[in-house]
């Protein structure tokens, strides 16, 4: 359904809940440009889990669009959500910029794999985009937010300017971990000779490994070539931030592509032994 009207900032507003052992829509609101089709439970290792593609009619973010997004996971649902493919963010006027938020809430002992496509940024984007998770203390997540530079000339013109925030809070508390980043009219030398970034949170429970997480990860890693990727630990053990440079976009996807196995592992791993727990 669509309840917006054309003077709303473009939205798309989800509600998850638990039904019969599996995670369906409750509330579905969206507005031009989001596009939301069927949804899916297609994850052998976890059938309760929901698989949802979000599309959006323009196939692009322009210089003036405002975009909101808001997702809330109840009690024990899993969410996968991505998008059809990576989004072009085209030229903005100068004194304009794009401007995309996002909330995500995840209650009690939900998950939610929330895996946008990166954005290609073209000459003289301008685009400021925000990410706020609050996630239970017994609740998982796992955040991928990545970009690349595209110059459809073939020359090495780039965007004007990229502003970035994370903000992770448990159970509505005080903000455990706030990372901003900040490019204006970047000069090519600051990229090192690289092409596409990336940025990867996940949020544990506490009971979690976290040294032990970290080893895996950075071992898979280091097994792609054109990469260069860091993993340490978040405030209060919240989880583990991985920042990721790469010399262009597929080992960038190759890196997404090794992390996500690592962290279905640990929430499956988990999942076992509270069930043996509860059984013994």
């Amino acid at each position: 359904m669509n309840n917006a009207t054309a003077s709303d900032a473009a939205r798309l507003d989800l509600s998850f809940v638990r039904r019969a052992d599996r995670t369906v829509i409750d509330r579905r609101m969206f507005a031009w440009p989001f596009v939301l089709t069927r949804s899916f439970h297609v994850d052998p290792d976890r059938p309760d889990c929901l698989s949802v593609i979000v599309q959006t009619a323009s196939g692009a973010v322009h210089g003036e669009d405002s975009l909101a997004q808001r997702l809330m996971l109840g009690p024990g649902t899993a969410v996968c959500l991505t998008n059809q493919g990576a989004t072009s963010v085209h030229r903005a006027d100068p004194t304009v910029r794009a401007v995309e938020t996002v909330r995500l809430d995840v209650a009690s002992s939900a998950s939610l794999e929330y895996l946008p496509e990166p954005r290609i940024l073209f000459p003289d984007a301008a685009l400021s985009q925000t990410i706020e998770l609050d996630c239970a203390t017994d609740a998982y997540a796992l955040i991928f937010d990545a970009f690349t530079m595209h110059d459809p000339c073939g020359g090495a013109r780039y965007f004007r300017e990229l502003e970035s925030t994370f903000c992770l809070r448990r159970s509505g508390g005080e903000p455990l971990l706030m990372e901003r980043t900040r490019l204006f009219r970047p000069d090519r030398r600051i990229f090192c000779g690289y092409g596409a970034f990336g940025s990867v949170f996940i949020v544990l429970p506490p009971a979690h490994d976290l040294r032990k997480l970290q080893g895996k990860l950075t071992a898979a890693l280091e097994r792609i070539k054109g990469l260069y990727g860091a993993v340490s630990a978040s405030p209060a053990q919240a989880g583990l931030a991985i920042r990721l440079a790469a010399l262009d976009l597929r080992y960038l996807r190759q890196a997404f592509e090794n992390i996500k196995p690592i962290y279905r592992e640990a929430i499956v791993d988990q999942l076992r032994s509270e069930n043996l727990s509860a059984t013994g």
